[in-house]
């Protein structure tokens, strides 16, 4: 009978092994709850100094580089030590942090909810056909028509032109917590962050560096979809820009001549049209502008972070490094294989550190998301 019951256990936990999944096979971290994924949950997920990374696969080259590079600039007994106060840190937000098309760019889909989607909001019609036009197209293409770049940031800051903070951060907050995101299953776009990068942040921070958020999104939009995961002060953002106005502010009086109004207290401050970008040199004007320093560690995905890479990389007084994001993962993310292998010729080229999300990453949204054919 003893016997019977040994090969019957035996037989059991083999049956329960091959059974598994890839991801089911590997070390969990928190417990991922049933159904959708929350932000309570995504702000859990920190790695500390000892660097127990839980949702990378432990055989990771960008991983090992990360954490050798982290020990190097952080043992004052090593000749690479940085002092805390430098050792600054920039991401690209879309595609590096969070998802970045599904079916495409966040400040876009964003963009066509409110022209299309949202009843609170009327705009001109020839604004809506616009819009109406450029959804069609970008939703069959997964891509846009480079002339419309700026027309869509200059109406999107119309849409949400006169809004206050407060309401604009309401707003976002709405959208991403109820706007499902297309081509994945069980998530929506505020939960649309990647776990080993959510991890790969709080990992720096934990070990004194000093994170910037580097994006072509709206900067109030990057500090209500960072605010509560990364431990990212809101003052750390760099992105596109709108101006700001006071309520009562006549439309003459312009930033230069800003002297000839007088501000009434109770004002508020309002939300105007937009002023800049965010994305390519952009990055490294704003940062240079608002850091004062170059950062010694940079983290991005495509061309559009190149400049980023390459400002970090020239003439920097302490050791520094990049890390490029492969978006080579076409079953549990919209990947794009061809940009992908362009991405990582370049790094190769240029001494950047390639990340692939397919072999290095157990997980990017948890086992309970799947592709749907998009």
């Amino acid at each position: 009978m003893r016997k019977v019951i040994l090969d019957f256990t035996f037989a059991l936990v083999f049956v329960l092994t091959i059974s598994c999944s890839k991801e089911d096979a590997k070390p969990h971290g928190p417990i991922v709850p049933q159904g959708e994924v929350t932000r309570e949950f995504l702000s859990q997920i920190r790695v500390g100094k000892d660097g127990r990374f839980q949702y990378w696969n432990q055989d990771s080259p960008a991983l090992k580089e990360l954490k050798a590079f982290v020990a190097a600039v952080t043992d004052p007994n090593c000749k690479g030590y940085v002092p805390p106060q430098d050792r600054v840190a920039t991401f690209d937000v879309d595609g590096t942090l969070m998802c970045e098309t599904a079916p495409y760019y966040f400040n876009w889909m964003l963009f066509f909810h409110r022209y299309l989607h949202d009843s609170t909001f009327a705009p001109p019609e020839e604004d809506r056909l616009w819009a109406a036009e450029a959804e069609e197209y970008v939703l069959a293409n997964r891509k846009n028509k480079k002339e419309w770049g700026l027309k869509q940031q200059e109406l999107q800051a119309i849409g949400f032109r006169g809004m206050t903070d407060s309401q604009f951060s309401g707003y976002v907050s709405d959208f991403i917590n109820g706007e499902n995101v297309i081509g994945l299953t069980n998530l929506k776009w505020g939960t649309a962050l990647y776990w080993p990068m959510i991890e790969a942040v709080s990992y720096l921070v934990a070990n004194d560096f000093v994170v910037f958020l580097c994006s072509g999104v709206d900067r109030d939009v990057c500090r209500v979809i960072s605010e509560g995961i990364y431990d990212i002060p809101k003052y750390h953002m760099i992105a596109s820009d709108v101006n700001y106005v006071l309520e009562n502010q006549p439309e003459w009086v312009e930033m230069v001549s800003s002297e000839d109004y007088e501000y009434t207290p109770g004002e508020e401050v309002q939300r105007g049209d937009f002023m800049q970008l965010g994305t390519a040199i952009n990055k490294i004007i704003k940062m240079r502008r608002e850091l004062g320093q170059k950062p010694i560690l940079s983290w991005g995905n495509s061309s559009g972070d190149y400049p980023m890479f390459h400002y970090t990389n020239r003439d920097n007084l302490y050791p520094h490094i990049s890390f490029c994001l492969l978006c080579d993962d076409t079953e549990r993310e919209l990947g794009n294989p061809d940009k992908a292998a362009k991405c990582k010729a370049d790094c190769e080229q240029n001494g950047w550190i390639p990340v692939s999300m397919r072999d290095e990453w157990w997980t990017i949204y948890g086992p309970q998301v799947k592709r749907t054919g998009l």
